[in-house]
């Protein structure tokens, strides 16, 4: 198959982007050498013959809530399915639509990372000295105003409600990194959502171990060992970064990603959506850090600070020690296809 010419990459960043939004003048899938199409069959995606359609089809239909007009009909006629097999699943995508290899500058493979969901222990009133409080946003708080750094917040407080308690800092710092999760408290579970931040710079953890002449690192796992084992220069560490996130607590089904709506383990991926936009169903070809293959339907329902680039992605591995065992390693090539209505 030929490269889509440019006036075909022009509707078609039409049709993708009228799945969310309509059609910006901004945010398009046609970026010169930034981002291209291809073409291909389905029998050019890696695996696609061994999917389990059934599996994917929860986070089809979550993006399919509220469709734009170039989904409608797709997402119309998944209804039907829900109670199907998946190869009949198969078959329906098959005749709805078409795949496109994205190519970046020439390149077909970029970094896939992992997130998920994180987990921490605590109270939902103070019990211990040594806990520390999970902030809602500040009374009065403004969207866009800046407001005390992390190392003051920790410092000073902020007049701002108490959700919960938390019994580890350094589990509250890796919550706020991933901007979700769950307590588990002795009276049930607490599910906190992103609420709010305070409008000062991400510092990655990475970097600030590094400044700190700390290298050997090399994984979320071994960074949140180094932190609980010296709490005293862990504090200062964490510190380093001035930003800091506040919370809200979550009813029924979490998380929710950018796109609005709940996200799916191993089925959700966060990109950048200056190149995809929310909701595109993509068929993902990469490995977890264990080297088993990862070759699935996936859709893009997040987006990351630090997820930029026309093939990157942040794989939503769900919640949990085992969830943050995968995610916290995560760092492989991959390549992705897009799968866009045919009409």
């Amino acid at each position: 198959m030929s490269k889509i010419n440019s006036l075909f990459s022009i509707g078609l960043t039409c049709t993708v982007s009228l799945f969310l939004c309509g059609c910006p003048s901004t945010h398009n899938l046609s970026q010169g050498r930034a981002f291209k199409l291809k073409e291909v069959p389905f029998t050019a995606l890696p695996g696609w013959s061994y999917e389990n359609f059934e599996e994917a089809l929860p986070a089809l239909l979550r993006s399919c809530q509220n469709p734009n007009q170039q989904w409608v009909n797709f997402c119309v006629g998944l209804q039907r399915y829900r109670t199907s097999d998946s190869y009949q699943i198969k078959r329906y995508i098959e005749n709805q639509l078409t795949p496109y290899l994205v190519m970046s500058y020439g390149e077909t493979t970029g970094i896939m990372t992992g997130y998920y969901e994180a987990e921490l222990t605590g109270t939902r009133h103070r019990v211990s000295q040594s806990q520390v409080p999970v902030y809602g946003v500040p009374y009065g708080y403004q969207n866009g105003k800046t407001y005390p750094t992390r190392a003051d917040i920790e410092e000073d407080g902020i007049n701002a409600p108490i959700i919960a308690w938390a019994d580890s800092p350094v589990d509250l710092f890796i919550l706020q990194i991933q901007g979700s999760g769950r307590m588990i408290t002795p009276d049930g579970e607490i599910k906190l959502g992103y609420a709010g931040n305070n409008n000062r710079k991400f510092k990655g953890l990475g970097s600030i171990f590094a400044s700190y002449g700390i290298r050997n690192l090399h994984s979320m796992q071994n960074m949140r060992q180094w932190l609980k084992e010296n709490p005293s220069k862990g504090r200062k560490i964490m510190a380093e970064n001035p930003r800091y996130i506040f919370f809200k607590e979550i009813q029924g089904e979490s998380p929710y990603g950018s796109a609005g709506v709940v996200l799916t383990p191993e089925r959700s991926i966060a990109v950048d959506r200056t190149y995809i936009p929310m909701h595109t169903p993509v068929y993902l070809n990469t490995k977890d850090p264990d080297g088993i293959y990862i070759q699935k339907l996936v859709v893009a329902q997040d987006i990351g600070k630090a997820i930029q680039g026309g093939i990157r992605a942040d794989y939503f591995w769900g919640h949990g020690e085992k969830a943050f065992n995968k995610a916290g390693r995560m760092k492989s090539k991959g390549s992705y296809y897009l799968l866009l209505p045919k009409s």
